[in-house]
């Protein structure tokens, strides 16, 4: 290991100078500080490397003779951060944090002697650091023989740091001796308890976050790099609850770390935490529990969640304007929202894959609502925080399910009827958010029998009357293998209307188109030429990819208009030679959706085929591979 190498070659030249110490690890004195620095953390307090004057150059000060000889003979337990990075990413990791958290400049010599690696790879290293830090609105600044450092606000540096924690622990030279396990515990400590006195809720999901940006602050503060903030801005924050528990969580912290937090530091705590409130119960204009009082919905985030419910209706035509439990939850998710896109705060959604693969309409619904909150804030909404959305959007759908159009079902049976009604309540049973009514009849009555409105017959003897209807044959008892046949039935008669919207004329195989905006342009005239639709349609397609890209993963693509303009639902169909970047993501597959004007919620059960479709990883693969019409209405019915 480099550390221990280090060391002994101290131990054996005790008083090194300068310059022979970096002269034998072939190394700038700026580098060899770096290397210093990173074995004292190493070591963990049982020894320290340090400049003496008497020795007239290095030594090492061992304070704990048992322990540095554990570590020194590589016996003593190692945090697995404690070396340095030995993978790409991992090097790209180390290089990120190590640029965050200094304040001086490090030329690239310096950073590539520091890593034994060469200057071309970590030129490299840096494009990718370079794009990390956009997100942050963060840059690398350069300057001719000084090197390179980040340049940006403390808030920002402060939010990537934590971004990049991991396992609740930092790995960067300047930070990883100042940020522990035991510290984020008692951060934690400090933190729960001063929420729970106040009876203020955060997402839990975000507890752990809200500690690592606390302990990074600390390790920042520390070094004397503070939050700067506008006065107004923070007469503004002064002014709100999350201030006053912020106090709170400050003078716990204050007592337990012996720091001062100035009224910024506050207010930036005050920020992560409206960042994460947890908005409960109530009305749409007061928000009161228990104690819990004065936590209103402002007139902003109620008002934005009916824009974005009329933007859904918009696009998709379901028309949710008028559910209230709808609007509530989004207006309550929007308000800490809006906090954390304005300040650039992550929240990771751990659900984020079972939530596309399960949720693909309510994903793109929710995408849809946000583009309204990357408009007015002139940002970008995270996949993570679209999943956390979609959730809300996967619930309201749920509730219409029981308002869709069920069937009428009519049971014919020969045994009797004691024996038909207990089929039939079987049948509604079973299957009530399907079936609006189970009537019954006897086998001898039925050639007379008027069949009006009735949508599936269920017989348990052979039938002789030739019908339009369609017939299931079941047993008595309703075993699992007719269950079976009654929800194949179902499903069967959804697909066939899926069908209807799929059409050879709008399929497209192996196309060699090498760009998005080649097949946005394809797709877009195909269309037109298929469907009546405005001369303006491609520009509401790409108002729709620009407010939020619409790759979903698993090789697809799901472009559509900001707005159904469209006579008639239907598809159409790109199947690509080769994959193309689509806004970062690879595709392959692409599904150009038009939804008519007057489409209603029958639409469900489109959208559910070609959701499962598009997130079953067999059935895409199947389909680029073989791309035939025939194989993608196979896979649409699930075979």
């Amino acid at each position: 290991m480099q550390d221990t190498r280090l060391v002994r070659h101290i131990l054996k030249h005790e008083g090194i100078a300068p310059t022979d110490l970096s002269a034998y690890l072939g190394t700038k004195e700026r580098a060899m500080r770096d290397r210093i620095r990173h074995a004292n953390d190493a070591m963990e307090g049982s020894a320290l490397i340090a400049y003496s004057r008497a020795a007239g150059g290095y030594v090492v000060k061992v304070s704990d003779e048992r322990a540095f000889k554990s570590w020194l003979e590589g016996t003593a337990p190692r945090d697995p951060f404690d070396r340095l990075p030995s993978t790409p990413q991992e090097r790209a990791d180390y290089l990120l944090q190590d640029l965050l958290s200094r304040s001086d400049w490090i030329t690239l010599e310096d950073l590539a002697s520091l890593l034994f690696v060469s200057r071309s790879t970590i030129s490299s290293d840096l494009r990718h650091i370079e794009q990390v830090l956009e997100r942050f609105h963060l840059t690398i600044e350069k300057r001719p023989r000084y090197g390179i450092r980040v340049a940006g606000d403390e808030m920002n540096r402060r939010i990537c740091l934590a971004s990049i924690a991991v396992d609740t622990r930092l790995a960067d030279d300047e930070l990883s001796g100042a940020i522990s396990p035991d510290m984020l515990d008692a951060v934690g400590t400090c933190v729960s308890e001063a929420l729970e006195r106040e009876r203020y809720k955060i997402n839990p999901v975000s507890h752990q976050n809200l500690v690592v940006h606390i302990a990074i602050a600390i390790a920042r503060i520390r070094k004397a790099c503070y939050v700067p903030m506008e006065a107004a801005h923070l007469e503004h924050v002064r002014g709100t609850r999350e201030y006053a528990v912020a106090g709170i969580v400050a003078h716990e912290i204050e007592q337990r770390f012996d720091i001062d937090l100035p009224e910024e530091e506050i207010a930036y705590i005050a920020i992560h935490l409206a960042s994460k409130h947890l908005v409960e119960g109530g009305s749409p204009t007061s928000i009161q529990s228990g104690e819990e009082a004065n936590l209103e919905i402002t007139d902003e985030a109620w008002n934005l969640a009916a824009e974005m419910l009329e933007t859904v209706w918009r696009a998709f035509r379901f028309d949710f304007r008028n559910d209230a439990e709808l609007r509530m939850n989004l207006a309550r998710h929007t308000m800490p929202l809006i906090v954390r896109l304005r300040y650039n705060m992550a929240l990771e959604n751990p659900l984020l894959p079972d939530i596309k693969a399960r949720y693909p309409l309510p994903f793109s619904m929710a995408a849809d609502a946000l583009s309204l909150l990357a408009d007015r804030l002139d940002t970008t909404v995270s996949d993570d925080e679209i999943g956390y959305v979609a959730l809300f959007f996967a619930l309201a759908l749920e509730r219409t399910k029981t308002a869709h159009a069920k069937k009428r079902v009519l049971v014919v049976c020969a045994s009797g009827a004691g024996s038909a009604r207990l089929l039939a309540y079987r049948l509604q049973s079973d299957f009530s958010a399907d079936f609006e009514h189970v009537e019954t009849c006897d086998a001898s009555d039925f050639e007379a029998r008027d069949l009006t409105g009735i949508d599936y017959i269920f017989t348990t003897v052979p039938l002789t009357r030739r019908v339009s209807i369609p017939v299931v044959h079941i047993s008595l008892f309703l075993d699992d293998t007719s269950r079976r046949d009654v929800k194949r039935a179902l499903d069967q008669d959804s697909t066939a209307s899926v069908k209807t919207y799929f059409s050879p004329d709008l399929f497209f195989p192996h196309l060699a188109l090498r760009s998005r905006e080649e097949i946005i342009s394809y797709l877009c005239a195909a269309c037109a030429a298929y469907g009546t639709l405005p001369d303006n349609f491609e520009e509401l397609v790409w108002q729709r990819e620009r407010a939020a890209a619409t790759s979903f993963g698993n090789m697809v693509a799901l472009p559509h208009p900001y707005e159904a303009v469209s006579t008639r639902t239907f598809v159409a169909v790109a199947l690509l030679d080769d994959p193309v970047d689509w806004n970062g993501t690879p595709v392959q597959a692409v599904f150009m959706v038009c939804v008519a004007r007057d489409a209603g919620a029958d639409l469900e059960a489109f959208y559910r085929a070609i959701g499962g479709l598009l997130t079953q990883q067999s059935a895409i693969q199947k389909l680029t591979s073989d791309m035939r019409f025939d194989v993608l209405l196979s896979e649409l019915e699930g075979e």
